[in-house]
């Protein structure tokens, strides 16, 4: 169903580029953008028909070739492939796939930016795994955010990459390689760059939910929401490691203008941003 044809039934509808997890919207994934609905204007009939609707992929991807990751991943094959090393899962979510894109030629093209690899195969329309063998050169974020967009150049999508850790092959690794692949999809919203690995995206991803049922954090909220900034200042202090000079570069100010703003927040708030643990509570606050 196409998008006009949704607003004329529901003229409350908006599209936007990033899903959007609320109570009370319907987030639909729509021709690489996210249709978004207020649940309050639908039946439980009409959510589940929506659903199943724009949720139906078509897949494009075809698997010519048997891989056994691919399949214990899935769960279609109960053994670990064999493999006497640690190894790590990266993830490329693809955006702005069209029907002429060259899924061959594309996975050809990410082998060999991806050395060393064991396999690598398409689990979904839009999500590219790889996996590693750890070895004794690693690549850091700018190095991967260059293979990115090596590939986006050649062939004109967007990416995003999550890194994932190095697991023991003794270990319960599907469990653990299909919690990153949950993790990665509920948190691709909130990445702050194109490269994110488990220390970007764990204090938003293992905090929300006891942060949204707290009381004491949504009156904390309401204390925050008085002063102007307060999430700028928040996260330009936290990715300075406090350093109070650094941050006010950050945010185009002189120093004394970022001390005045510390000193206002900690008259308003009782929480001083000075000191690391105020500062990681407030951090949480802005997740």
């Amino acid at each position: 169903m196409e998008f006009t044809d949704l607003k004329s039934v529901y003229p409350n509808s908006y599209l936007s580029d990033s899903p959007i997890f609320e109570d009370n919207l319907l987030s639909l994934p729509y021709k690489n953008k996210w249709i978004h609905l207020p649940t309050s204007s639908l039946t439980e009939n009409e959510i589940n028909l929506l659903i199943m609707i724009y949720h139906k992929k078509n897949s494009h991807i075809n698997q010519s070739y048997s891989s056994e990751w691919h399949d214990y991943l899935l769960g279609k094959q109960s053994t670990i492939p064999k493999t006497s090393e640690s190894i790590r899962m990266i993830q490329l979510k693809l955006n702005n796939i069209d029907r002429h894109f060259d899924t061959e030629l594309w996975s050809e093209s990410a082998k060999t930016l991806f050395e060393p690899m064991i396999d690598s195969f398409f689990l979904s329309d839009d999500l590219y795994i790889i996996i590693q063998p750890q070895g004794k050169i690693s690549l850091d974020k700018s190095e991967f955010q260059g293979i990115l967009q090596t590939l986006e150049l050649d062939f004109s999508l967007k990416s995003f990459c999550y890194i994932g850790q190095y697991w023991d092959s003794s270990k319960d690794l599907r469990t653990l390689l299909q919690e990153e692949i949950e993790l990665f999809s509920q948190e691709l919203p909130y990445l702050k760059g194109r490269v994110g690995s488990l220390t970007d995206v764990s204090l938003h991803f293992f905090t929300k939910d006891a942060l949204m049922d707290s009381t004491v954090v949504q009156e904390l909220r309401s204390k925050f929401d008085t002063l102007e900034n307060w999430r700028e200042l928040i996260r330009a202090l936290w990715d300075n490691q406090g350093n109070v000079s650094i941050a006010a570069k950050s945010l185009f100010i002189h120093r004394n203008t970022l001390q005045y703003r510390i000193e206002r927040f900690y008259e308003a708030t009782g929480l001083s941003l000075k000191q690391i643990d105020d500062l990681t509570l407030c951090l949480l606050l802005t997740l």
